[in-house]
């Protein structure tokens, strides 16, 4: 493989990614359940309200607009320098759309609160809705699917002590878009025992957000229960199959990397692998998103719509984000504003979770460090 090849593979995936990330973020509102908007309960019927939809178009034009804008900065940097500036400029993007879509999405949840005072959009009471027994809906996939990931962890270990003897004193590490190793490392135990941490460490995260799935509080409508609980459990069995499949494809990196230690594949031809995977896991990512929506909201999309409100958590979510209820049991449950799953912080166990987890990404990094 050429280095005009490596480099194209790199800033073609840079260039997909921008975009469908964007894209995703501009229709965020659209995809959310008919009692949400921008973080905001309000009635089903107001998804018809011609102020609030006003309010969701210019969110979306305004996101596609500085999708638009990072996409082209970061096509224009491929062009005129990928080796120095198509990074930095695609991660500059990226962080831009991710902290201006929140800043709007504030703006907006601050609208949408005044309009619902001056509309008088009340709850009814806190209705809330549960089944009795075996629930005769669709489940997401068990914690036992984590065992696929020990066939590719003993794969990777196999492959490092077989391969250990013949491998080069001297073994890539990096590569640049010019095609060219731009880091080394002497060979080493440490060294070839990176990538089954990195598997091991992959399979930790995956299976984490399968247990969130599977733990989490259901997305039900009081309103229309027995439609939004099936329309939820399509939503989160749809999202845990998608977790498995990324997972163990993302896990494939390890026996990659042990094949480059050995000799058996270049650091180039790695590339064209990995960026498969990442074109299928955004482009996946997006499907879901846009079939299911949010809780499975457009499965159910044309249910009927209710005047009234049967609950209302606004004040438990702050920032529109932060779910904070210290008498809600739940330690998970749906994003208000987004696509999948948070975590309520007024638990303390919530806390205890994210500084283990935490502790683990960091012991990840120093090992990585350590290794390498």
């Amino acid at each position: 493989m050429t280095a005009a090849p490596t480099a194209s593979l790199l800033l073609g995936m840079l260039g997909l990614v921008l975009p469908v990330t964007g894209i995703l973020m501009a229709l965020t509102p659209y995809l959310m359940p008919k009692r949400e908007c921008f973080a905001v309960t309000v009635p089903d019927a107001a998804v018809n309200d011609p102020h609030l939809r006003k309010l969701k178009r210019i969110y979306l034009a305004a996101m596609l607009a500085l999708t638009a804008l990072a996409t082209t900065a970061t096509v224009a940097a491929c062009l005129i320098d990928p080796q120095h500036a198509a990074l930095p400029v695609f991660i500059v993007g990226i962080f831009a759309l991710c902290v201006i879509g929140y800043g709007l999405m504030l703006y907006f949840r601050r609208r949408v609160q005044a309009y619902k005072r001056v509309q008088g959009w009340q709850a009814e009471g806190a209705r809330a809705v549960g089944f009795v027994g075996n629930e005769p809906f669709p489940r997401p996939l068990s914690l036992k699917w984590g065992l696929l990931y020990l066939p590719v962890i003993a794969v990777t270990i196999a492959i490092g002590v077989a391969g250990y003897a013949t491998m080069p004193d001297q073994i890539p590490m990096q590569i640049n878009l010019s095609g060219g190793v731009s880091r080394w490392a002497e060979k080493s135990p440490g060294v070839v025992a990176f990538p089954v941490l990195f598997t091991v460490f992959m399979a930790v995260c995956f299976l984490l957000s399968q247990w969130m799935i599977l733990r989490s509080k259901k997305g039900s409508d009081p309103a229309a229960p027995a439609a939004s609980a099936w329309a939820y459990a399509m939503f989160a069995r749809a999202q845990s199959i998608m977790l498995v499949a990324m997972g163990l494809m993302i896990s494939f990196i390890g026996p990659l990397m042990e094949l480059v230690f050995v000799g058996v594949l270049t650091l180039e031809q790695m590339i064209v692998p990995i960026v498969l995977i990442v074109i299928i896991v955004v482009v996946a990512s997006l499907a879901v998103s846009l079939i299911y929506g949010q809780n499975g909201s457009r499965l159910i999309a044309r249910v009927g719509q209710s005047a009234t409100m049967p609950r209302d958590d606004d004040r438990f979510w702050k920032l529109g984000i932060f779910y904070v209820n210290r008498d809600d049991a739940s330690l998970f449950l749906p994003e208000r504003f987004g696509i999948g799953w948070t975590i309520n912080w007024g638990r303390p166990a919530a806390w205890a979770l994210v500084a283990g987890f935490v502790l683990v990404v960091a012991g990840f990094v120093a090992a990585a460090i350590l290794f390498t």
